[in-house]
């Protein structure tokens, strides 16, 4: 999970950081997230995750992640559209688009087309050796390897002090504050998730299962209004 309601231009980052703490939506862990004994990941099983973006409690838009195994390949695919509108017209239009490869439990490649409103950005990495090589809109960028995209589907993510944004292909340093547990409503049921405070030049508060799946994440637009994006 900017415009003179400029929160649509928080809203990308919340897809960033969802992935930009604002809306958010690094250097990146030491180690490769924790796996299942071939280097993968354990989470998430192959499928598919879907999320609705509010507003104010008004759904604007949705956010999804699916999740394709081969072997030792993860390939992760990412859907985002916000669309804002007022009194029925839409003046603002968000979409993203994304593909993440990892092979081994590293990040061999990612690339990412947004449409922000009319405004075109266009990310693509990948891996050689020991970095992460890639352009934004054609502008070279260069990165440690151990960066991990602030996608957000990653419980790893609340352990890094620094996140690769998938929309801009920057590096965004982060601070991570552990709140504990809480219990949260989620598709009508009552659960068990684990609370942390993501900053960077915003904050946002996210939410994991006890599995480690992603269940909710929110953040404070430019004009004061809420925006969250929960699992459906």
């Amino acid at each position: 999970m900017r415009s003179s309601f400029k929160s649509g231009r928080a809203i990308a980052p919340a897809a960033i950081l969802i992935a930009a703490l604002a809306i958010i939506l690094l250097v990146g862990r030491s180690a490769p997230a924790a796996g299942n004994g071939a280097g993968l990941p354990s989470l998430p099983p192959t499928g598919r995750l879907d999320y609705k973006v509010l507003r104010d409690g008004d759904e604007i838009g949705f956010q999804s992640f699916e999740f394709r195994r081969d072997g030792d390949r993860l390939t992760v695919v990412t859907h985002a559209e916000v669309v804002v509108t007022l009194f029925g017209i839409s003046f603002y239009r968000f979409t993203h688009e994304a593909e993440e490869q990892w092979w081994n439990g590293r990040l061999v490649s990612l690339a990412s087309y947004s449409d922000d409103d009319g405004e075109r950005r266009v990310v693509t990495f990948r891996a050689e050796g020991d970095r992460l090589h890639g352009t934004y809109n054609g502008h070279l960028r260069d990165y440690p390897g151990t960066l991990i995209p602030a996608s957000l589907w990653d419980p790893e993510t609340v352990h890094q002090t620094v996140l690769l944004d998938p929309y801009r292909g920057r590096a965004r340093q982060i601070t991570v504050a552990d709140r504990g547990e809480e219990t949260l409503e989620i598709k009508g049921n009552a659960i068990t998730a684990h609370h942390y405070t993501i900053t960077d030049k915003n904050t946002g508060d996210i939410w994991y299962d006890s599995t480690g799946q992603l269940v909710r994440f929110q953040f404070s637009a430019w004009d004061g209004s809420k925006i969250q994006i929960l699992l459906r």
